[in-house]
């Protein structure tokens, strides 16, 4: 339907009124919310900028940190962190060295040990061996002493010199100056007899020197024939007569006697 010509120059007389309107109230709305954007704290949950700064947050967490950095110092807990790492470090190394220091101990201690005894045996049996080879060259220059005697009193005319008798000396004779007594006497036989049979056994006892010595002290050897006796009966009668009247009771064979 056809609108009248003064009804529509109206219309268009009021829209350009209506648009002056509208901008007159953004206007006053934006003029009106300015102290709200100055006065507000964007940090609030109703903030209007809040929302358009929640991405800057990192941002602005880096600068507090930062600011906070510069207002305390983290050297001295750093070096000290450093510090307590390095100890620690240092006495787990010291802990390693000492368990393996305190093994080898052991073990060297074990070794000398070992040394040791084998050095001390060692000793003892050089020990031993110049000993044995000492009693045998003394054992050997006392038998040669003897033959060398046998062979001069061959060749020699006249009796043999007797030796005069001497206390004897507490220690007694050793077992070589024994043997050298027996082998001057009897050449060692515990069983042998003299050409006129007077003298008997090992030490030539006489059967009346026999008798007074086993009275004194073992009386089941009385009557007993010394070259019968046993080896070990004639040397405890022979110590006994030594010890009683010294080596003089052995004139000629008592000189290999102290």
């Amino acid at each position: 339907m056809a609108v009248p010509r003064g009804e529509r120059d109206g219309a268009l007389a009021a829209e350009p009124t209506i648009e002056r309107w509208r901008v007159a109230v953004v206007a006053l709305a934006t003029l009106a919310a300015l102290p709200l954007f100055v006065l507000e704290n964007p940090a609030s949950t109703g903030a209007l900028t809040g929302v358009a700064d929640a991405a800057d947050a990192p941002a602005r967490a880096l600068t507090a940190v930062a600011t906070a950095d510069r207002s305390f110092d983290m050297t001295p807990l750093v070096e000290r962190a450093e510090h307590w790492h390095d100890a620690r470090a240092t006495m787990a190394i010291i802990l390693r060295l000492d368990s393996a220091a305190a093994e080898h101990e052991a073990e060297a201690i074990a070794l000398a040990r070992e040394v040791a005894d084998f050095e001390y045996a060692r000793h003892q049996r050089i020990a031993a061996s110049i000993a044995e080879l000492r009693k045998e060259r003394e054992r050997q220059r006392l038998l040669d002493e003897e033959d060398a005697r046998r062979a001069r009193a061959m060749t020699t005319s006249g009796p043999t010199t007797t030796i005069a008798a001497t206390p004897p000396i507490e220690e007694g004779p050793s077992d070589i100056q024994w043997e050298a007594l027996r082998y001057c006497e009897a050449t060692g036989n515990y069983g042998a007899v003299s050409p006129t049979g007077k003298y008997r056994g090992a030490y030539q006892f006489s059967v009346e020197t026999w008798d007074w010595i086993a009275g004194l002290y073992y009386e089941h050897l009385i009557g007993l024939d010394p070259a019968e006796a046993r080896a070990v009966d004639q040397d405890r009668m022979a110590r006994v007569l030594y010890d009683l009247r010294g080596r003089g009771q052995w004139p000629v064979c008592g000189r290999y006697l102290p």
